[in-house]
């Protein structure tokens, strides 16, 4: 999730557990600890393209991590506050525990993958459930920490505020979870009764909301793309079938950087190849246009960088497109979120 997500979840959990007892320190240092996991992004420039992909969201967002770190944030935070506040570690520990946790699994609510059960195995958790910005579920813990924060220090809205605010933003994410099993249900008999079987699917919900949903299904070496928003009056999808061309990426599979991205990806890629250059499309991410258009850059695109021979593969670089914004674009999304289908 976003930043801002991140420090209001952390933020309110800090002040649910000891905001009566030793004031908004609690909040900041839950939503410092909170943050902590995304530090890895500091390693960055000491690490090539296939590393940092690797590394990002490894084992700062484990469970190892979040218990080897929790009693040891909370010996120091009890360290630094030890002549003001006599509550022991424990409690600054709970803190911890509770704020990495909530990083943890928020993460995998989105669908870029998190490591969770490193070091033992690098498998990317994703539940696909929610967009990596979603303001329905950040704004109830911001208002939550505003309101509680104002309060006097032993206001027993410094008890209930912030736990009102986190049962709020907990069930957006269990009524998320319900949608995305309806909108399994209908990708998957939608497709069926247009193709027959398929060999995988994978659901993703649109920008800022979970009403509006991308689509994927392989079959055969290929990715058949759809959307649907909750609005729509039937259940027919459009399917936009694209090659994946994977024999492109097989000669190259067993060099790092390849693997890395077929690994992060999950499989849901196309291949491309233009003159002497050869792309991987990461296909979760969608499209600058959304899928609503005949034509438009892919959000996450990589470049394979070869050796001087071209033998191997040695990185890749990706390619940042320049999102159409524009009030077309913007009206499109609106309509199929409204439930229009486009032409």
């Amino acid at each position: 999730m976003d930043s801002v997500t991140h420090i209001a979840l952390g933020a309110v959990i800090g002040e649910a557990k000891l905001g009566r007892e030793v004031g908004y320190k609690a909040a900041l240092w839950g939503a410092a600890i909170s943050t902590f996991p995304d530090l890895d992004v500091l390693l960055n420039p000491f690490l090539d393209s296939a590393h940092q992909l690797r590394f990002h969201r490894g084992f700062t967002h484990s469970f190892v991590f979040l218990l080897l770190a929790s009693p040891v944030f909370g010996l120091l935070i009890q360290r630094f506050h030890r002549e003001k506040y006599d509550i022991g570690w424990k409690p600054w520990a709970w803190v911890a525990f509770w704020s990495l946790l909530s990083h943890i699994l928020i993460d995998v609510t989105t669908s870029y993958g998190t490591q969770i059960f490193e070091p033992f195995s690098s498998y990317p958790a994703t539940i696909d459930s929610m967009f990596i910005i979603d303001p329905f579920y950040t704004s109830p813990l911001i208002a939550g920490i505003i309101i509680s924060l104002l309060q006097k220090k032993d206001s027993k809205l410094r008890i209930w505020v912030p736990r009102v605010a986190l049962l709020v933003s907990s069930l957006y994410i269990m009524v998320g979870l319900g949608i995305k099993a309806h909108v399994n249900q209908v990708f998957d008999a939608s497709f069926k009764q247009q193709y027959g079987n398929y060999e995988r699917l994978k659901t993703i919900p649109g920008p800022f909301t979970n009403l509006l949903w991308m689509g994927y299904i392989e079959r055969n070496d290929s990715i058949y793309v759809s959307t649907y928003s909750l609005f729509d009056d039937n259940y027919h999808l459009n399917f936009n079938g694209i090659a994946k061309n994977s024999n492109l990426l097989e000669p190259w599979i067993d060099d790092y950087p390849a693997d890395v991205l077929n690994w992060f990806s999950m499989g849901y890629y196309i291949m491309e190849k233009s003159g002497n250059e050869l792309y991987l499309h990461d296909l979760r991410f969608g499209r600058s246009d959304f899928w609503l258009s005949h034509n438009a850059d892919f959000i996450w695109t990589n470049r394979f960088i070869f050796n001087e021979d071209s033998t191997n593969v040695v990185d890749f670089d990706r390619a940042i497109p320049i999102l159409d914004s524009g009030v077309d674009n913007r009206e499109q999304i609106w309509n199929r979120f409204l439930g229009i289908k486009p032409d």
